[in-house]
């Protein structure tokens, strides 16, 4: 009897040390999280941020129709990566209209390619989630004499980073453009 009850209580054991695992990690994950963080006022701003992000990177997709050199299109294409979380991402066809997915850099070159207009409206924040914002808006390409509506949903990152200045590091909060 004394080794079924020793058994059992390895195994209970080690149930305990995997929910412990669980738990300990869903906090670090909540320690990082938006709302843990931040008050509703902080969080407000924040997602306003995320809005004004996502209009700069529509402004300096539009860049590309007025810059006449390979610099600044490199300029340009450093930018804009750099607002994204990475360079891995995929995003919406909204240059041809294919209604499909592609990589960052294709959008980047559809962008050197043709010329268009985009107008950005309603941007607004759809949801807080642990660590980003859904924000919603509408779009309106023009490319080629044709426009078309594109009702997106994209999620801006916002997450803690170490900066170092000089010999002191700080931890900094960042936004990040995320997927479609």
């Amino acid at each position: 009897m004394f080794l079924i009850g020793q058994s059992s209580g390895t195994s209970d054991s080690q149930k305990e040390e995997v929910s412990l695992a669980k738990e300990v990690s869903l906090k670090k994950g909540a320690m990082n999280s938006i709302s843990a963080n931040f008050n509703s006022k902080v969080i407000f701003a924040y997602a306003n941020k995320s809005e004004q992000l996502i209009a700069d990177f529509y402004a300096y997709l539009t860049l590309y129709n007025q810059s006449e050199t390979v610099d600044l299109q490199k300029e340009l294409d450093k930018s804009i990566q750099q607002m994204f979380l990475s360079d891995t991402i995929l995003v919406e066809d909204f240059i041809n209209g294919t209604n499909k997915k592609i990589t960052l850099s294709q959008l980047l070159q559809y962008c050197k390619e043709n010329k268009f207009a985009i107008t950005v409206n309603t941007i607004q924040n759809k949801a807080v989630n642990a660590t980003s914002f859904d924000m919603k808006y509408q779009l309106l390409v023009t490319n080629k004499s044709e426009t078309k509506t594109y009702n997106l949903t994209q999620k801006v990152y916002l997450f803690p980073a170490v900066k170092t200045f000089g010999n002191t590091q700080k931890t900094v909060w960042e936004l990040k453009l995320g997927e479609f």
